[in-house]
């Protein structure tokens, strides 16, 4: 009776166990990915705000809007300030004299009418917009590379987590041929191909190990930071790849080298203006007050001055510089507008084939997942008939080794997938945060 208690409370027990495993089962893998998706967003929003190449094009597009004061100030009144002081002294025959004057002068210059002064102002806008883009731009490709970057080091962890369990596999097989050769029921061929197969699969681990620190190398170079142990890529569902190409050919025009470039050409359209006003006549305005203090013998009280000059320039010949200048941003306007031409070509280029990319990666994820349930259904059935001998130790080993090679298939295939769809994201120009929260999905 008491050992029929005990076992009792011993299956109580367990049971207990096993119900608080399954209860924190769920919230220890949802911790887990919720820790692994904040290092994931955390390193990236750190490379964007830290990248050297993002640091770079920010730092130009504060040198852009630079331009926007220098621009404005042209329409603006200028205004010095002067301040003299002479000693002077003079001597003749019967007599002399000395003076010594101190003068402040104040200076105003106005242009009453620059066409040209204006529209260089009106152009600076375009630019300083297009440096944005830039910056966008630059900050969507470091967004990309980082997905492609930390794409392959969960790649390679999972490929060199599979490569560890095939050499695991094949040590004990090679240990229990070793064990059937001396007790008479294999041969020293079957040893060899089994030891064989040992060093295949210890070498492809290690290589496996090497391109996984290769991986790991290249994104602390572009995060420049410690990599975190465990990090994942979101995964992401992208609707839009099955939308027609028409449609998405037309979010094309809303990436930010697109826009950048049509910056760039109003731009220009704009110097083209502006030295075409360079035939126009100008006018401004300039005033000066001179107050003088002379203590010389003879002058008392200081002197003032005060002048007023309202001028009128009207250019009629200078040697063929203003045609030169309008020729010149003519052509710069048109180079321009050929970029732009040639740039929404490639983008659609560039959008075709990652449509084809990921319809590819879509077949070949799906191939993947039954070559790797038939690889599994087949290892298991060799594995059966080589137990009861009417299969060879070769047959086991290919049959492992194919439900290797359909695994490892199987993790790159995954992995590609998902990344296509990053892809597609980016010849769009809509990788963002925000777009990630929107799209990321439950593993």
């Amino acid at each position: 009776m008491e050992k029929m208690f005990a076992m009792q409370r011993t299956v109580f027990r367990w049971k207990v166990v096993l119900v608080l495993f399954l209860v924190g089962w769920p919230q220890t893998t949802l911790l887990a990915e919720e820790t692994t998706s904040a290092s994931f967003k955390g390193l990236l929003t750190r490379t964007l705000e830290h990248n050297p190449q993002i640091r770079d094009v920010r730092e130009k597009l504060n040198a852009a809007m630079a331009l926007v004061p220098q621009a404005r100030s042209q329409l603006l009144p200028s205004v010095s300030l002067e301040w003299d002081n002479t000693l002077a002294s003079s001597q003749w025959k019967g007599g002399s004299s000395q003076s010594d004057p101190t003068s402040a002068t104040v200076s105003l210059s106005q242009d009453l009418f620059n066409l040209e002064a204006i529209r260089d102002y009106r152009r600076v806008e375009p630019y300083v917009k297009a440096a944005q883009m830039d910056l966008e731009g630059v900050r969507q490709k470091v967004f990309l590379e980082f997905v492609e970057l930390v794409t392959s080091l969960v790649q390679g962890r999972d490929v060199l987590e599979l490569s560890e369990k095939n050499h695991e596999l094949t040590r004990s097989h090679w240990d229990a041929t070793r064990i059937r050769f001396e007790a008479g029921e294999l041969t020293q061929t079957d040893v060899s191909q089994s030891l064989a197969r040992v060093y295949a699969a210890k070498a492809g681990w290690i290589s496996a190990k090497a391109d996984l620190q290769s991986s790991r190398a290249r994104l602390m170079e572009l995060a420049a930071e410690e990599i975190p142990e465990r990090i994942e890529v979101p995964l992401i569902q992208l609707d839009l790849v099955r939308s027609p190409l028409a449609e998405l050919s037309g979010l094309l025009e809303k990436r930010p080298d697109m826009e950048a470039e049509r910056l760039r050409v109003q731009a220009e359209q704009s110097n083209v203006e502006a030295r075409k006003a360079g035939y126009l006549p100008t006018a401004s305005l300039s005033s000066s007050g001179t107050r003088t203090w002379d203590p010389a013998t003879g002058v008392s009280g200081p002197e003032e001055d005060v002048s007023m000059t309202v001028k009128l320039s009207w250019p009629l010949y200078s040697g063929g510089l203003t045609n030169a200048q309008v020729e010149e941003a003519v052509a710069k306007r048109e180079s321009r507008q050929a970029m732009l031409e040639r740039l929404r070509l490639s983008a659609l280029r560039e959008l075709k084939v990652a449509l084809l990319d990921y319809e590819k990666n879509e077949a070949v994820d799906q191939a993947n997942e039954v070559r790797v349930t038939a690889a599994k259904d087949a290892m298991d059935g060799v594995s059966k008939e080589y137990q009861v001998g009417t299969r060879t130790s070769l047959d086991l080993l290919d049959a492992q080794n194919e439900f290797f090679a359909a695994e490892t298939e199987k993790v790159k295939s995954r992995h590609g997938l998902n990344l296509s769809r990053f892809r597609v994201l980016g010849v769009l120009g809509m990788l963002s945060l925000e777009k990630l929260e929107s799209l990321s999905v439950s593993k």
